[in-house]
């Protein structure tokens, strides 16, 4: 019984590799019309500290190459998003009060305040 699971395990092994590798779009023969794409927020994600595909503008990516599609264990640690900082930069300028630790991250990412200006 024993060799036989351990036969069916061997046999789905390539199978199992085969699935987990992903192309990159210039390797992939899908048209482009069928290539299923999101909307990159790059300013309020939280992997873009790790992505190749972020952009200063709000981009069209394809599903397959951002983050957040990504399975759990080919995902990068999740970080702060550049909004999350800004806002917490805004509340140090108006003087709300911040926990110690917020206060040191704010010191070391954003010590000369947020990078957009406020509307």
């Amino acid at each position: 019984m024993d060799v036989s699971t351990s036969r069916s395990s061997d046999i789905n092994a390539p199978l199992r590799e085969f699935l987990t590798n992903r192309l990159p779009p210039s390797e992939s023969s899908v048209p482009l019309i069928h290539r299923e794409t999101t909307i990159c927020y790059a300013y309020m994600c939280q992997y873009a500290h790790g992505c190749t595909e972020k952009s200063t503008r709000p981009a069209q990516v394809l599903t397959r190459r951002c983050m957040r599609y990504q399975p759990e264990a080919m995902r990068i640690e999740p970080g702060l998003s550049d909004h999350l900082l800004d806002t917490l930069a805004r509340k140090r300028a108006k003087g709300e009060r911040l926990t110690a630790t917020t206060t040191a991250i704010l010191d070391e990412l954003r010590p000369n305040g947020p990078m957009r200006k406020s509307l």
